[in-house]
């Protein structure tokens, strides 16, 4: 009977699941692609401009916060996305689509769960639609949940927001946010050796750059900026004792809280894995 049961609740776990990705499929269809007759793509359509741009030798911190392509975050990503900017936006909008509904499925830990949020959660759909980063911050934050935290560090060449992870991952698994670190540091030097103009570049951008007033849709515009932080910090130090409020963390760490940045808070559906101490075997410290 307990069988059975179990089988009906799966079922119907899937059933919600494949309804959530027709509507999510729907809703991007019906919204479509920026310069394809549509509106959606608005983040990546910037990261796509931005590695046009580097491909050109043009500058890629032009604009501010919340401006048209506007590119906020440090090199790599805008040198990631050169190879992609020679397709065209809707083919490169759609390849980051899928990239996203992947670190979905790491926040969310199945497919199932992953498409009842599409369905449930409406920044999801948002994110996905409009091609941020904040489902790769969420799979970043959600992998350190469980006790990988290898990708904290490198996650955080996007948007920083994935650092408020980086205590809980300290405590929990110190020899995987360091192992990130390399990979990040390794990342960044790369990134400095091929283009060093653009990390002055963006050291001058990121000291100037003014606030985003985008309406409603800006939620952080709403909070005291003290007030952020001091939240933040209080989620970053609850995340030592329950490694889930790791997700709120990151999310109020974000530096502009746009509606669809709440699509990281699906990390908050991760199982916290066991600690891991600095040596493993026998005889470890568990």
């Amino acid at each position: 009977m307990a069988a059975q049961h179990a089988r009906s609740v799966r079922l119907l776990g899937f059933g919600i699941a494949l309804v959530g990705y027709l509507f999510g499929l729907q809703a991007l269809l019906r919204h479509g692609i920026m310069l394809n007759g549509g509106d959606g793509g608005g983040d990546v359509f910037a990261y796509w401009t931005a590695g046009g741009h580097l491909l050109r030798g043009e500058p890629i911190y032009a604009a501010g916060v919340g401006g048209y392509a506007a590119y906020l975050y440090p090199p790599v990503l805008a040198q990631l996305f050169m190879p992609l900017a020679n397709l065209p936006l809707p083919v490169v909008a759609w390849i980051w689509r899928a990239v996203e509904v992947a670190c979905l499925r790491i926040a969310t830990g199945s497919w199932t769960v992953a498409g009842i949020a599409i369905l449930v959660f409406p920044p999801v759909i948002a994110e996905i639609d409009a091609g941020n980063v904040h489902l790769l911050i969420a799979a970043g934050v959600a992998a350190a949940i469980r006790g990988r935290a290898e990708t904290v560090v490198p996650v955080a060449l996007t948007k920083f927001a994935t650092l408020a992870a980086a205590p809980m991952a300290l405590r929990r698994n110190p020899r995987a946010l360091l192992a990130g670190l390399g990979v990040a540091m390794g990342m960044v030097l790369v990134s400095f050796a091929l283009r060093p103009d653009l990390w002055w570049e963006y050291t001058r951008f990121a000291t100037h750059v003014g606030s985003a007033d985008s309406g409603w849709y800006n939620l952080g515009a709403f909070i005291p900026t003290w007030a952020r932080v001091v939240l933040a910090i209080g989620a970053i130090a609850w995340s030592l004792r329950q490694p889930r409020a790791a997700a709120l963390a990151a999310t109020l760490a974000l530096p502009v809280l746009w509606f669809h940045g709440l699509s990281v808070l699906v990390a908050v559906v991760a199982t916290p894995g066991a600690p891991r101490a600095w040596r493993s075997g026998p005889g470890a410290p568990r």
